[in-house]
């Protein structure tokens, strides 16, 4: 880590080297030729100097362009974008995930293995204890041999411990383990089938009660359809019933408008009123004009009625 530290101040002190060997007096031709390039050809081509007079805002626009154009030139000259530019500023980016790991993973590392070494420093007690520590003390051939044999009687305190070969106890523990690994297994057993027992009993009572509750609604919704279709029927019937009635009573006006037309038909038929034109009308003896009955002289021909 401190060699690339290192290797990072070289970098950044060799590129303040770089950057002051830049020419400042070609920063500034750079900077100031787009708007020297705009002066002289307004001043080179009269028409364009024309037009520009006479739209201020073309003038804005063109001599804020070259103003833009000079400072991105400017810029660019003096950025350096050499190797060694874009390998410190790789390092910069990453000088960050250095820190954190410095700060975080080695350190976590450190504390694991001093860990490790306070539990290697704690000495075991009782008979697992002393059998570490023989262990330990030991070689690794020494864990695969076999140790010496000895004769015991029955009677011997010895037989009811562990024998020298390891693994294998005396008949009295195995009895005894295995008599609790019975009694272990069994209330298992006995414990999991009563707890099975009680789930599946939970479970038929709730599917019970759900199928209930479905046979229930289902019969609500049979209910609301039965009674709907009898309301349904009884609206029915009612405008039918109205519509009977209306048909009914536009035939009854029918027949009676019929009957009442053929009354005063034979009436105008049967008798005929005697015509009062006839009596107010006067013909003209002379040229036969019609005249009315007050009149004394024809409208025709002007003789006496």
């Amino acid at each position: 880590m401190c060699l690339t530290i290192s290797r990072m101040i070289q970098t950044l002190d060799l590129g303040g080297l770089i950057m002051a060997e830049r020419s400042p007096l070609m920063s500034m031709a750079l900077l100031f030729a787009p708007t020297v390039c705009v002066v002289a050809l307004r001043f080179g081509l009269p028409n364009i100097e024309e037009l520009l007079v006479e739209d201020i805002i073309a003038q804005v626009v063109i001599h804020s362009s070259a103003i833009i154009l000079g400072i991105i030139m400017y810029l660019k000259y003096r950025v350096v974008e050499d190797h060694e530019y874009h390998r410190s500023s790789a390092i910069k980016g990453l000088s960050k995930m250095y820190k954190m790991e410095d700060k975080g993973l080695w350190g976590r590392g450190d504390a694991a293995l001093e860990r490790l070494e306070a539990q290697a420093q704690i000495k075991p007690k009782g008979r697992s204890g002393s059998r570490i520590q023989q262990r330990m003390s030991g070689r690794i051939s020494d864990l695969n041999k076999e140790g010496n044999e000895i004769e015991l009687d029955s009677e011997d305190t010895r037989m009811n411990v562990d024998v020298q070969v390891e693994g294998i106890a005396s008949d009295l523990q195995i009895d005894s383990t295995d008599s609790e690994v019975s009694e272990k297994q069994t209330s298992s057993l006995s414990s999991s089938a009563e707890t099975s027992a009680k789930r599946r009993l939970a479970k038929e009572l709730a599917r019970r009660e759900k199928n209930a509750a479905k046979l229930e609604r289902k019969e609500k919704k049979q209910a609301a359809k039965q009674a709907k279709a009898a309301l349904k029927a009884e609206k029915a019937a009612a405008r039918a019933a109205a519509k009977a009635e209306k048909i009914a009573s536009k035939k009854s006006a029918k027949s009676s408008n019929q009957t009442n037309w053929d009354i005063e038909e034979g009436n105008q038929w049967s008798s005929t009123k005697p015509s009062t034109k006839d009596r107010s009308v006067i013909s003209c003896k002379e040229c036969g004009a019609v005249n009315n009955s007050g009149t004394a002289y024809c409208t025709g021909c002007g003789a006496f009625l």
